[in-house]
């Protein structure tokens, strides 16, 4: 297997099969599986992405990269800035990381083991250090994460729809608004941590495949269909096979079967609001 640098440049690092067969694309790794064809009616989001931390990112910068993953951009931009720390739940992509960290000779990258939503993985961090946080696809910012950050610091993230109708077919979607699944949902849980969307822009499209056997083996990755808030629950023959031929059925054209992908990239900057003033008493009313 091999780590993709944006589509283009390969970087050969042994690495578990088993890992890059579970998580593909989303930690840039390139299997068999992908879709034959992405259709992006324009620019993709990730080319926006990466423009934005190019332009936020110098030699003062203090970063933080949340859901690093095996590490791609957060080696990408490493020389660009003082230092990075990246953050990860997975311990093998983590592994990915750190391969890929000593394989470029960085010396300014560290990552740590940890879920961001737990106290023991924040106190990890050092408070008030990091002036550039981002986020490809979650996690997002907490109040404990937001302690972290520097008072001018700017969040920029990639916010993932669920591939639309997916989940709902296979049976997989929660009965409560989450943020891997509505990016509105999404920018108020930041509003929460004292963050507020300054820049946004969002971005339709199509990936192809083949026919039902190939969206069944893109499927089986349990990133595709599961839920952080509910038990793993990947793609399973035979248990699953209608909702994919159902899929199918209404979802064909001339490229092959499609999914229809939602991205949303946004820039938050911290942002005090008051609700209710300290100064206003109910006597002003």
């Amino acid at each position: 297997m091999t780590l993709r640098d944006d589509g283009r440049n390969a970087v050969e690092i042994p690495l578990d099969g088993k890992v890059a067969k579970r998580f593909g694309a989303y930690a840039s790794f390139t299997t068999p599986d992908d879709p034959i064809r992405v259709d992006f009616f324009g620019d993709p989001p990730n080319r926006e992405f990466n423009r934005l931390l190019d332009g936020y990112a110098d030699k003062q910068t203090q970063a933080l990269d949340l859901g690093c993953g095996a590490g791609f951009t957060l080696c990408r931009i490493a020389d660009r800035v003082q230092s990075i720390v990246g953050v990860d739940l997975q311990s093998d992509l983590l592994q990915a990381a750190e391969a890929r960290i000593r394989s470029r000779g960085i010396k300014n990258a560290r990552v740590v083991h940890g879920d961001t939503t737990h106290d023991e993985t924040v106190t990890k961090l050092e408070d008030g250090r990091f002036s550039l946080a981002f986020s490809q696809r979650g996690p997002f910012l907490t109040r404990a994460l937001a302690s972290k950050l520097t008072p001018d610091a700017v969040f920029v993230v990639e916010l993932a729809q669920d591939y639309l109708g997916l989940k709902q077919i296979f049976g997989r979607t929660p009965f409560v608004p989450q943020s891997t699944g509505d990016p509105d949902w999404a920018v108020g849980a930041q509003a929460g941590a004292g963050f507020v969307p300054v820049s946004a822009k969002s971005y339709w499209y199509h990936e192809y495949f083949r026919n039902a056997d190939h969206l069944a083996a893109y499927l089986r990755r349990g990133a595709c269909l599961e839920n952080w808030w509910m038990e793993p629950c990947p793609y399973e023959e035979p248990r699953d096979r209608a909702a994919l031929e159902l899929w199918c059925r209404y979802n064909q054209d001339e490229s092959g079967i499609r999914l229809v992908v939602h991205r949303k990239v946004y820039v938050f900057r911290r942002q005090a609001i008051d609700y209710y003033p300290a100064t206003l008493s109910w006597a002003d009313q």
